[in-house]
């Protein structure tokens, strides 16, 4: 027998035989995506939805897309209208008796079936379906009960000898459509240790997570009850759904809509456009996707540089995962405290896709545009105390503050948007997109850090620094003008001895710097040769650039927008390295440019 004529499914992970977790660069096809094709197949092909149209195009900055006759005439095919009644005759339901309702993710969930070494993907159920258990139904049901709703619901100990069975049955949920069968392979990529603490290659692996799937859950119950006692059972199950279900809630999976819970520590309403993350590539093409994890991602790396220029590298490592998670010693899971989600409305998104053509090929970057977004931060555990609550909440609004200060969100978060800051690199057709924007929107202006004067800005990074200091327990900090051992060789240490941060005033609203990234900043001098400092393809640069909105505080301690924007430049010089050094004097010397922190 053939071992290639065997379905993924069921062969061993092997090297050249199945390496499902595995993502081998360029290859023409993933075994991921083998498994998803093959998994799909179990279902008649007219009831699998079509595949998704390209992004549209977005054109070339101070251009104007064409519009021709034939195309403004061209018919558009109205989209099908998914609902249950609509669903195919096959898809599983549940039997009489049984109370339902139907809940859509408002990003993706995963759950792990346990079933593959190392590969992350749900239990398939009856007739191939993938399938949310009833047992993971009934622990989250559970931690949102009372000591008595738990042992009437969900049963219990009476005494040593003694249990008695709840009243209701978790049948646990099923898709209501077969959209469930788009963008099923996802992508988990961690690169904290890559742009924080060493330049090491980092791996992406493959998982199977379901993209904005509506779901049915199933209860019944026993005893006849009341419809008031059903809507409190279902109360209960929503403030489940509310903390998140399944895998990695804390990076925004396994969220719903249309669910509510206890209000969230810190939210921040946003706007931002840039560079979009996208999938795997699939079928020659690179699915664009807006990742509500990368907001973590950002954060959670911030975290880590400012503790490291607090405290030891083991204390930072070890504070990082208490606020957002991680693997701990002997590869024990750690719940973290914070989690959070991306909140965006309907029509406030937009992906579009930018054509290019490197080395006289073809190719495509995806765009997003979020016109208005609400970062939610809450906390994972809703017995915090005050004062944790408080604690939590002051942190996160300073990471907050700290991201948007100097970088961004998302991917490409270290250089500020070329389309809105140096539209002139872009048309050229050959150069692809690059960069992001974020500003606040009311009433989440107040959490920004005002900059009347440049001053301000290194106070306001000594605030922040201060509220992560404060964190750490006395025994573990050091003094501020001493940088741990164990940190000495990171990457991005946030200390004085290892980073500087510059500013100057854009009341333009043009950047002078940008133009040093693509060009000679002084003769034949350019800060694109040393590749340690400006990165390049597959390598970190160690510098961020920032168009900073100019927030002021009037006279009556108001919040407002000022004109233009401050322009800020933060550099981790690498060590012995003349180049670095020698844009440093020509900042200090020649520009407009002046050290704030």
């Amino acid at each position: 027998m053939n071992h290639n004529n065997v379905p993924m499914m069921f062969r061993a992970p092997v090297e050249n035989r199945c390496q499902l977790q595995r993502v081998i660069k360029d290859a023409s096809c993933q075994d991921s995506h083998r498994w998803v094709e093959e998994w799909k197949q179990v279902f008649p092909e007219s009831s699998l939805p079509q595949p998704e149209p390209p992004l549209p195009r977005k054109s070339a900055p101070g251009k104007r897309p064409r519009v021709t006759p034939k195309a403004l005439a061209r018919p558009t095919k109205p989209k099908p209208v998914s609902s249950p009644t609509a669903a195919p005759a096959s898809i599983p339901d549940f039997g009489v008796g049984v109370q339902t309702r139907d809940y859509t993710v408002s990003w993706r969930l995963v759950s792990n079936s346990g079933q593959e070494e190392g590969f992350i993907r749900p239990i398939i159920g009856g007739k191939g379906f993938p399938y949310y258990s009833g047992a993971s139904m009934k622990g989250a049901f559970l931690r949102q009960c009372s000591p008595a709703e738990g042992l009437r619901y969900c049963g219990g100990k009476l005494s040593d000898s003694e249990t008695q069975p709840g009243i209701l049955r978790f049948h646990g949920a099923y898709p209501v459509d077969m959209n469930w069968t788009k963008r099923l392979v996802d992508i988990v990529h961690s690169q904290q240790e890559k742009q924080v603490i060493a330049d090491e290659t980092t791996n992406a692996n493959a998982q199977i997570s379901l993209y904005q799937v509506t779901v049915r859950f199933g209860i019944s119950s026993t005893q006849a009850l009341e419809e008031s006692q059903w809507q409190q059972i279902w109360q209960r199950w929503e403030q489940a759904l509310a903390q998140g279900i399944g895998g990695r809630v804390s990076a925004g999976y396994g969220q719903f809509h249309q669910v509510t819970s206890h209000p969230p520590l810190l939210q921040v309403k946003l706007k931002g456009q840039g560079v979009a993350s996208t999938l795997i590539r699939e079928h020659q093409q690179r699915l664009a996707e807006f990742r509500p994890n990368s907001f973590k991602a950002a954060l959670r790396g911030h975290t880590l540089r400012l503790l490291s220029g607090l405290t030891d590298a083991e204390t930072a490592k070890e504070f990082t995962q208490r606020l957002w998670g991680g693997f701990g010693k002997g590869n024990g899971s750690i719940v973290g405290g914070l989690q959070v989600q991306v909140q965006v409305a309907a029509g406030e998104l937009e992906l579009q896709r930018r054509d290019y053509q490197p080395n006289n090929s073809k190719a495509s970057i995806p765009l997003y545009h979020l016109k208005s977004g609400c970062l939610d931060i809450s906390a994972m555990s809703g017995n915090l105390s005050m004062s944790q609550a408080q604690q939590f909440t002051q942190i996160a609004a300073a990471l907050v503050k700290f991201a948007l200060l100097l970088g961004g969100l998302g991917k490409s978060w270290r250089r500020v948007d070329h389309y809105l800051f140096y539209p002139e690199y872009l048309q050229n057709s050959k150069k692809p997109a690059m960069g992001c924007h974020w500003e606040y929107l009311e009433p989440a202006i107040d959490y920004c850090q005002t900059v009347n004067q440049l001053t301000d800005i290194g106070a306001g990074i000594d605030q922040i620094r201060q509220v992560m200091r404060e964190w750490i327990p006395p025994e573990k900090r050091l003094p501020s003008d001493e940088l741990s051992p164990s940190v000495q060789q990171w990457r991005e240490p946030w200390h004085r001895q290892r980073v500087q941060v510059w500013g100057r005033w854009a009341r333009d609203g043009k950047s002078q710097a940008i133009d040093w990234f693509h060009r000679a900043y002084q003769g034949e001098n350019s800060i694109k040769n040393p590749h340690r400092l400006t990165g390049s393809m597959g390598t970190t640069g160690r510098i961020w650039h920032r168009m900073y909105p100019n927030y002021v505080r009037d006279d009556s301690g108001e919040v407002r927008v000022g004109r233009g924007y401050v322009e800020l430049l933060t550099i981790f010089p690498p060590q012995k390295c003349p180049d670095t050094d020698r844009f440093l004097r020509f900042l200090r010397r020649d520009t407009e440019f002046e050290q704030v922190w």
